[in-house]
């Protein structure tokens, strides 16, 4: 699969090229990825076209929505609280997504996000790092006592993540494969309105279940502080206690568990690179970043207007939906020195991989932490690691709002 050309190779566009978005053809939205590990490639045309670009949301009946596509303009719509993330809102761009965070708005998004933020940040998971190293080394040893290959995904990359969420909201770890599963039917892209909705109402009772038993006995837990410093002051209510906790824990493992099998795949496909991370765990922190920004497996996110706003040049009218393409962003010409390329020397370190702006992602701090430990650990442990099937047998994610694999098989020398 050969790699799109270089920003050198194919001419760097300036600012004054673009042409106003209401000149620009309405494209159909989402288009298909040609190499998996790019976004699709009439991206870079259509940032060559205008920031702001018309287009038709396929998976909507055709609805009419914006697609910003550079950097400098989806920070600014992320930025701006003009653009609602409130789904029940006409004009609002995708179907409905269960949650009282991510689709809620300041001030009260604020005020719930406050509830918990102090929880992800900081010192708290910086305290984390001796639970997760050893989480990691126990999973990695017990792949090392079986045969001298293993899929990575079920694994290592799946019950990582469930482990450290379950143990942060003092969920029991027994019931992950009935949450995993509950949770992946409401992120699949195929799933129906009835389906997603039958999955968030099980994920909803599940929690209800288990606020109410920390109410009758509190822990040293996410779940039991919330309960004890906000539902019995009567600052949240259980609902909305309950419905924090089933956020968490869909966005505090479903991310990550796609970012480990994809990172680490594509860090085997640049061995040179690979060799370096070996050779120099420092290194580690940066390409992480760099694979957070090169994959964006959350390839957008939706917003809706509540007034008019002109971004880059076009008049956004209240009402109407915009798709902010993180993918297309982070591989804007105008922010990254060829930014099709994967390098984990990269100076720029910014990227929207995680969003930006109020609704940045909570658990950001964690997720990189949990990236660089599971990555330093299994070099550590399996320094000969390699794919141990052709690229082309690997199955994607297409299918799904997350991009990731399904399965990562490998081998490595005993």
């Amino acid at each position: 699969m050969s790699r799109p050309p270089s920003r050198a190779e194919r001419g760097t566009p300036s600012e004054g090229d673009h042409v106003d978005a209401g000149q620009c053809p309405v494209v159909s939205y989402p288009m298909q990825r040609q190499d998996p590990f790019h976004p699709p490639a009439e991206y870079e045309g259509l940032r060559a076209q205008a920031p702001v670009v018309p287009a038709r949301l396929s998976f909507a009946g055709d609805r009419p929505a914006w697609l910003v596509t550079r950097f400098k303009e989806a920070k600014e719509v992320l930025s701006d609280t003009r653009f609602s993330s409130d789904s029940r809102l006409p004009g609002f761009p995708v179907r409905r997504a269960h949650s009282t965070l991510i689709r809620m708005d300041p001030p009260d998004h604020t005020r719930y996000r406050e509830m918990i933020n102090h929880e992800f940040v900081g010192r708290r998971v910086a305290e984390l790092r001796p639970t997760i190293e050893q989480l990691t080394d126990r999973l990695l040893g017990d792949i090392a006592r079986g045969p001298a290959r293993s899929d990575l995904l079920p694994a290592l990359a799946m019950p990582l993540p469930s482990l450290v969420i379950c143990h942060l909201l003092g969920v029991s770890y027994a019931d992950h494969v009935f949450l995993q599963e509950r949770t992946a039917d409401a992120l699949r892209a195929t799933s129906t309105a009835e389906e997603i909705d039958e999955a968030v109402a099980d994920l909803g009772r599940y929690m209800d279940r288990v606020v109410e038993s920390k109410v009758e006995n509190p822990g040293d837990d996410i779940i039991s502080r919330l309960v004890t410093d906000h539902v019995r002051t009567g600052a949240c209510t259980p609902e909305a206690a309950a419905d924090l906790a089933r956020l968490l824990l869909v966005a505090g493992h479903v991310t990550t568990v796609n970012m480990i099998g994809l990172g680490i795949l594509t860090l085997l496909q640049h061995p040179a690179q690979l060799d370096e991370l070996r050779r120099d765990e420092r290194l580690v922190a940066p390409a992480v970043n760099e694979l957070l920004r090169h994959l964006s497996i959350t390839p957008s996110l939706a917003r809706v207007a509540t007034q008019d706003v002109e971004v880059g040049g076009t008049l956004i009218r209240a009402g109407e939906g915009v798709m902010v393409l993180l993918s297309s962003a982070n591989r804007d010409e105008r922010e990254y020195q060829d930014p099709d390329s994967f390098d984990i020397h990269r100076t720029e370190r910014g990227n929207l991989a995680l969003g930006w702006g109020p609704h940045l992602c909570l658990g950001a701090a964690l997720a990189r932490l949990e990236l660089q430990i599971v990555i330093t650990r299994t070099l550590r442990r399996f320094p000969s690691l390699r794919l141990a099937v052709d690229l082309d047998s690997i199955p994607f994610r297409h299918k799904v709002n997350i991009y990731g694999v399904h399965e990562l098989p490998v081998v490595w020398d005993e």
